[in-house]
């Protein structure tokens, strides 16, 4: 009768412990899921960071032309109130190409002004676009989120639950058979018990000898498989 409680124990652990790895593997694809449902956040976000940086940048040249643009117009100010006072026609001359020269750079400034204008225009309406649309994708990515990890807590409380009932399963079987479970699991992963169908090993299919099967369904000890050592078992 033990051996039979025994038997039935093991196959009861090998379904909570496949019952566990299934878990397992639904668990590493919610993470994946969880990643892949950020992904569109990801690549706004990233976006946003490259539009930001430009922003910063052009602001910054911006900036800088515009206190270029200032120096200018001072230097060509105090220059263009000089000019009366020069006495000589080459001094005259001299500066007044020199106010030119001052007034096609300062143009020139002026222009690249007009155009970083332009762009930063742009640049800022495509950041507000970003920030729009990244505070949409946020709250669809949390919204979902929500509920896989609500399916995450789901499975880390049957988890817990089939680990205390393979606790117990486990603590009436005999420590030798355990043992031998854990070992073929280990090595050759599941199943490691099987039951024998029309003669054949469910694990490796292969003809088991009929004397082999008789002694299974007999019972009176536990029974490997003679090719790859699980555990065997017949339906009663």
């Amino acid at each position: 009768m033990a051996i039979k409680e025994d038997l039935n124990g093991l196959v009861r652990l090998q379904e909570i412990d496949s019952r566990l790895q299934e878990i397992e593997d639904k668990r590493e694809d919610l993470n994946q899921a969880i990643q892949n449902v950020r992904e569109p956040l990801t690549a706004l976000e990233a976006g946003k960071d490259a539009v930001a940086k430009r922003l910063e940048t052009l602001q910054r040249d911006t900036r800088a032309l515009e206190g270029s643009i200032a120096e200018y117009t001072e230097r060509i100010q105090k220059s263009s109130e000089k000019l009366p006072l020069i006495t000589t026609q080459k001094e005259y001359f001299a500066l007044q190409k020199e106010i030119e020269t001052m007034d096609r750079e300062k143009e020139r400034l002026e222009e690249t002004l007009l155009t970083n204008m332009g762009t930063l225009e742009e640049l800022q309406e495509e950041a507000a676009d970003l920030t729009k649309r990244c505070t949409e994708e946020e709250k669809n990515f949390l919204t979902k989120k929500a509920e896989m990890e609500r399916d995450a807590a789901a499975f880390r409380t049957e988890t817990e639950e089939l680990q205390q009932q393979r606790k117990t399963i486990a603590a009436g079987i005999d420590a030798r058979y355990l043992a031998h479970y854990d070992k073929v699991l280990l090595y050759k992963g599941s199943p490691a018990v099987v039951q024998i169908v029309d003669g054949n090993c469910r694990g490796c299919h292969m003809t088991l000898p009929p004397q082999l099967f008789n002694d299974v369904r007999r019972g009176d000890s536990v029974i490997t498989c003679s090719f790859c050592n699980r555990i065997l078992y017949v339906e009663s």
